[in-house]
């Protein structure tokens, strides 16, 4: 027996509606708890919902999914990488900033993330905590889902925590019977809602066993925990949470000789603590994440790495981490192939799952960012050696040679600890969606001066625009909900 989720057709808001189920199944959300595995299957069902292609206002689109969207979103709009040519995919928005409040990308995953978590106050209303183990595991799966959904619509959608706990944060849903018209509240607020959440979930889940990498556990809700006090600037508690899933027997850094396989199959991996599973059935083709980054016989191949990050990483050409970067050259074998006057430099990070050109199975988190959370909060601490000792663990994976790993008094041209700490982010975490956001958090600015479709300009960490319109769609349902400037 399958259980299908499916939400009411007629929806008072983007995030606002009713569970239903198939009615063969017999199951609602009253008599849930007495279906047996009902809860498994429809938890399994707001997991599905990351990656299944939903209608986008009823028409089918092969490039929606929320996993492919929130990737676009976050990566395009960062100095990590460059759009070649324009695009009638709206994740040209994305990459050149030119945002608006009816944009495809940015209304599905709103759309999308209220889903899950409607789908999962449902879950949790319907069933009994502590009256079975069993049960108790799945609820913590679903808090877990939850703290995640609010966590990406706050990396969308408000300034960033450091900038103002009391700006624009999230609408905070967390009962299914909240009315449609609601306010949104503030960063603080939002930002303490994902910690509870996800603290719950950790707390669910502290004696079960996990289902498996593509499933919540207890050490992806201490991951995403350490990632969000990072976001907060709550250093201990950063600390605290990524050395608890440093610290697990589950998870080990993956070698260097076996890196890019780890990004190519990443379910086999113990360095993934949660990732968007894709089987053979999902894979989208053209409409993957792989195939704006890639042309292997299948694949659009218009994205390439920008020449800020590709010269950072050439500065050591053994460094592993060159080796996702695979250029396309002419017949000559030597010259560099362009398309529009930009090399084409293209990243394999989401490809080859299986030996599927365009099949991946996206990482939501891993090991290694762990250390890279520890190190950064150690340095801000103002302990440098503990922060150089974490990215020095990163630096040997890559196959750095020692005389090339950071001392106190060889930063390899960083200017300061927490120079180096975010260098090192950028390079091991690149195209994951983390670049954007660990810039202006900082107030750093983001330096876009390098060829390509985008603006060539110098953007302030209190910009506009470096965060999207709240959708037009919730808006006019929801006139409670106020629009980002």
């Amino acid at each position: 027996m399958k259980l299908k989720l499916y939400l009411a057709a007629a929806l008072l808001t983007l995030g606002a509606c009713d569970l239903q189920v198939d009615p063969f199944n017999g199951v609602t959300k009253d008599n849930l708890p007495t279906v047996p595995n009902a809860l498994k299957y429809a938890t399994d069902g707001a997991y599905s919902l990351m990656k299944d292609q939903l209608l986008y206002k009823g028409v089918p689109d092969y490039r929606s999914t929320y996993a492919r969207n929130l990737h676009m979103m976050l990566e395009y709009s960062s100095d990590n990488v460059t759009l070649s040519g324009t695009t009638e995919d709206p994740l040209f928005q994305a990459a050149t900033r030119q945002h608006y409040p009816a944009m495809e990308n940015s209304t599905y995953v709103w759309y999308v993330a209220y889903k899950i978590i409607n789908s999962v106050n449902q879950n949790i209303e319907s069933v009994e905590e502590g009256a079975d183990p069993a049960n108790d595991y799945l609820l913590g799966e679903n808090y877990f889902l939850r703290g995640m959904a609010y966590m990406d619509l706050l990396r969308l959608f408000s300034k960033p925590y450091t900038q103002g706990t009391g700006n624009l944060g999230a609408i905070l849903r967390l009962k299914s019977t909240d009315p449609g018209k609601m306010p949104r509240a503030t960063v603080g607020e939002s930002y303490d809602q994902v910690v509870a959440d996800l603290e719950k979930a950790a707390a669910l889940m502290e004696n079960g066993e996990r289902r498996g990498v593509e499933y919540a556990s207890k050490e992806a809700a201490w991951a995403l925990l350490s990632r969000i006090y990072l976001y907060m600037d709550q250093h201990d508690k950063v600390i605290e949470y990524a050395s608890k899933a440093i610290a697990s027997p589950l998870l080990t850094l993956t070698p260097k000789e076996n890196y890019l396989d780890m990004f190519w199959n990443t379910p086999k991996h113990s360095e993934s603590i949660f990732v968007i599973k894709h089987t053979l059935q999902d894979d989208l083709g053209d409409g993957s994440i792989g195939s704006m980054y890639l042309t292997d016989v299948k694949g659009w191949g218009e994205v390439y790495v920008s020449d800020p990050l590709r010269l950072l990483l050439e500065q050591h050409p053994e460094d592993v981490r060159n080796t996702l970067i695979k250029p396309q050259y002419e017949e000559d074998g030597v010259t560099v192939a362009q398309r529009n006057g930009i090399p084409k430099y293209f990243i394999t990070k989401f490809s080859y799952q299986d030996g599927i050109v365009t099949l991946s199975s996206p990482h939501v988190v891993r090991l290694a960012e762990m250390y890279l959370n520890r190190a950064e909060a150690y340095a801000k601490k103002g302990q440098d050696q503990l922060a150089l000792d974490d990215i020095n663990v990163i630096r040997k994976r890559a196959g750095i040679a020692d005389d090339d790993l950071y001392t106190l008094g060889d930063l390899q041209g960083a200017a300061t600890v927490l120079e180096a700490v975010l260098q090192e982010r950028r390079m091991e975490l690149a195209y994951e969606g983390h670049r954007t956001i660990d810039v202006f958090r900082n107030k750093l600015p983001m330096d876009r001066t390098f060829p390509g479709v985008q603006p060539h300009e110098v953007v302030n960490w209190d910009a506009a625009r470096n965060i999207y319109y709240i959708p037009q769609d919730e808006r006019l349902a929801n006139e409670l909900a106020d629009q980002n400037d």
